[in-house]
Order: C-alpha cells, then structure tokens, then sequence
C-alpha cells in the first residue's frame, strides 16, 4: 500500500476499549434509550403535536429519526471496529490536530447550548409549579439560577447517585406524561380531541419544518454515537442497539408529548408539565431527568475545552483535575447566563443549526472510513496536522445544511443566504460526502485500499 508524506499509522491502544469491556446491544440499547426522555423531547413533542397533528408528528419523527439513526448505525459500526470514541475517530477525515481542536470546540459549544436550553426549561417549570401549589411568586431567572449552580456543582464535585437518579426519573417522567393523556382522554371521553385535530394557524409548521425539528434534536447525538458504540462487542451490536435503542424510545417519547399538547392545548413544557394530575411529581420528574443529562453536558463542554488547552497528550483523567475544573466550571457559568438571557427564545434556531452541524461532521466519517478506506481500520491513516479535505467538506457541508434548512431564515446579515431547497440535513450530509471524495482526490492522497 503507498504511503502519503506525512501520514502515519496511528498507534490506537492506549485508547482503545479493552475486550473484557466489551458489550452486546442490549446494555447500550438502554443507555440510548434512556437518554430519549428529557426536556427538549417533550418541546419538539408539543410543537410537532400543536402543529402537525397526529399522523403528520408522527411521519415527521418517522422519517426524522429515521435519517439520523441511518447515519448513526454507519457511525457506530466505525466506533465498534476501532473501539475509540468520537475525537478519534475524526483524526483520519480532520487530521489529528484538526479532531483534537475542531470537534472538542463542536462539542463545547453544542452543550453549552444544550444545558442552557434544559436549565431554563426546568427553571420556568420549577417557578410555575411554586407559583400554583405554594403561591410563591419566585421568577423564572431565579430558579434557573438556582438548578443550575446545583446541576453545575454536581458536575465539578460529583455525586455518585446520579446514575440511580437517571434510571428513576426517565421512566417517571414518561409515566407522568402518559398518565396525563390517559386521564385527559377519560375525562373527556372523546377520542376524536386527538384523531380530528386539525393545526391553528398559529401553531400550524409545514411537514419539512418539522422533520428537521426531529433530526435537530438528536443530529448531534447522532454525530458522536460513536462515544457508546465503541463498545459494541460486533458491528452488529453496534448498529441494533442503535436502532432498537433509539427509534421505539423517541417515538413513544415525541408522541406522548404530542398527544398530551393536543389534549390540554398547552405548547409550553414548563406549563404543560403542571397540567398533568400531579403537577408537583411531574415537574421533580423533569428536574430530575435534566439533572444527570445537565451534569453530563457541562463535564463534556469542559472536557473538550481542557482537550484544546492541554493538546493530545494532556486529556485530563476527572473533573477533580487540574485541567478539567476550571472550563467545566466556565462552561457551566455561560450555560447559566444563556439559560437566564432567555435561550429558549432561540430554540428553534438552535435547533436549525444542530440540525445542519450534525450531519455535516457525520458525512465527513462516513465518506472517509467507508468509501475512502473501505471500511477497514487496517487502512486508516492519520495527518498529524489540519487535513484540508475534512475542513473544507465539514465547513461545506455545515453552510449547505444551514442554507437549505432554514438555520439563516431571518438572521440580520445573512438572511439572504437563506435559500428553502429538499431537507437541509439530508442536503449538509451528502454535501460533506462529495466534498470530502473530490477534495480527496485532488490533495493527490488518493491511492489503492485493499
């Protein structure tokens, strides 16, 4: 096999998940179920509910979930051949200082959003629920400060209950929420509220619209599925407990949050989660659900910051590191002060943009691992620097994704780059794809794998 100047063959097994750790699909299906019931799942729920109706909601995570979780099952096959997670894996498409600085910035900043988003959702819901059973008028900001130093600290000091936490209250937060439509339904005793629901205009979002809601929500998981996979045991554990863990979870997910938006006409998680018969219950479900996610997505913000600052050899081990601390701290602060600056205002815009980041970093891997080295770890190869074939197909595919999928609709500036064409995923995906096949090429590193 030719070898191209400057690359090398990377010596993986310090970081490789060790054969004893290795896993069938039926643990990490659970782990990728449990993490489908949250607050941003229960938004998208409501908004595809209000404004779909039932059978179009229901197409709309169909077929939404359905692209992510195809790009996703490739994903984390890879992961599952080469046992690395997600900053790894990237080095043979970005170049190794491309994967180390690029895809930990993504990643920082992506879940800054995202504990932004599920501390002030907790935050409004804490504040209505104090409101209605105590009468005390707390604002919405304060709560949100408060749960979100809490979920921060957890984070820094950590608390070894958290993993119980988790596997309690995704399942009582889907049993409220179930509940909710049951007792709606028998009060009322007509099911029609549900089958002859027809979208306000209000409320109505065209079908498109919808579908990317969906694949924003899970884009980026999607993306980085790579960081449970590896420890798949085969690839095809790797791809059925993808698909088993992820498309029946969301699903039921989505639609009981649709079915409960349509039944009590709230879009609102934050009120929607005090309209249930026990409002109290249902708001320490939400809380406690966005607690060990939260906890999980401000350690990874400053995880990948300390990864920037520290460079390949210097990923700190704990968040009890030197290294580690301080950004995991600064990640949590800013994402307080985008919860209490009002995050939730942009969350469709959010949405957007994750919808377009996903996809893009997720066709780079594809293109790379399996039509350029024929899906074989024994080809991978590695540039110690920048690859410009990656840069330029995620940087391609991450403007196409946003162009055509709405992320620039009424931006100041660059709303005129905002041009509606197909699915703005589907479109970002498989411009990376193509981007990163003809930059290949030309950069003269093409050769012969067996």
């Amino acid at each position: 096999m030719e070898r191209i100047a400057n690359e090398y063959t990377p010596d993986y097994s310090a970081a490789r998940v060790a054969p004893d750790e290795l896993k069938d699909w039926k643990p990490i299906a659970i782990i990728r179920a449990g993490g489908m019931f949250s607050a941003p799942t229960l938004m998208v729920g409501a908004a595809l509910g209000l404004g779909l109706s039932i059978p179009g909601a229901a197409a709309a995570v169909l077929l939404g979930y359905g692209f992510v979780v195809a790009y996703m099952c490739l994903v984390s096959a890879q992961a599952s051949d080469m046992g690395l997670p997600t900053v790894y894996l990237a080095e043979p498409s970005l170049g190794r200082t491309g994967a180390r600085y690029l895809v930990a910035l993504i990643v920082g900043i992506v879940t800054i959003g995202w504990f932004g988003v599920q501390t002030a959702v907790c935050g409004s819901s804490l504040q209505i629920m104090l409101a209605d059973t105590f009468a005390l008028d707390v604002p919405a900001w304060v709560c949100s400060l408060g749960l979100g130093l809490l979920m921060l600290a957890t984070a820094l000091l950590g608390f070894t209950g958290l993993a119980w936490l988790s596997s309690v209250a995704a399942p009582l937060l889907i049993a409220v929420c179930l509940y909710g439509v049951g007792a709606s339904l028998a009060s009322s005793g007509d099911l029609s509220l549900l089958t002859g629901y027809v979208p306000l205009p209000a409320d109505a979002v065209g079908f498109i619209a919808g579908v990317q809601m969906a694949v924003g929500l899970f884009a980026f998981g999607g993306a980085t599925s790579g960081d449970f996979a590896r420890y798949a045991r085969t690839r095809a554990d790797a791809v059925i407990s993808t698909i088993a863990g992820v498309i029946p979870a969301v699903f039921v997910a989505l639609m009981t949050a649709a079915c409960l938006a349509i039944l009590t006409g709230e879009g609102d998680v934050a009120a929607l989660m005090n309209t249930v018969g026990f409002p109290g219950l249902g708001v320490i479900a939400l809380v406690l659900s966005t607690w060990t996610v939260n906890a999980g997505n401000v350690y990874s913000a400053g995880l990948g910051f300390a990864v920037m600052l520290h460079g390949a050899g210097g990923q700190p081990e704990s968040t009890s590191s030197k290294g580690t601390l301080l950004p995991t701290a600064i990640s949590g602060v800013v994402g307080i002060a985008l919860a209490v600056g009002g995050i939730l205002d942009a969350f469709q815009s959010f949405l957007s943009v994750l919808s377009a980041t996903g996809p893009a970093l997720a066709g780079t891997f594809i293109a790379d691992y399996w039509l350029v080295r024929r899906g074989r770890p024994a080809n991978v190869r590695v540039q110690p620097g920048v690859s410009a074939p990656g840069i330029l197909s995620l940087s391609a595919g991450l403007l196409v994704g946003c162009m055509t999928g709405g992320a620039f609709a009424g931006a100041p500036l660059v709303g005129i780059l905002d041009i509606p064409f197909f699915i703005g995923p589907i479109n970002g995906l498989v411009t990376a794809m193509l981007v990163y096949l003809a930059a290949f090429r030309l950069s003269g590193r093409q050769r012969r794998f067996s």
